[in-house]
């Protein structure tokens, strides 16, 4: 039982780290990077989504 609670709250500390925001080309204009979209497999369902993200 112990382990349990241990390892439930060293998840929920990392779910902080997630990065779940979308990337906008405004956001990359601020930050003075060059926004990029890029297909990428999606091997869960087979298919290809789009991906964006600043360089």
């Amino acid at each position: 039982m112990r382990n349990l609670f241990i390892v439930i709250i060293i998840n929920i500390l990392f779910l902080g780290c997630m990065n779940n925001q979308e990337v906008t080309q405004e956001d990359c204009k601020k930050q003075g990077k060059v926004f990029k979209v890029e297909k990428v497999l999606n091997f869960r369902t087979g298919t290809y989504e789009d991906r964006a993200s600043c360089i």
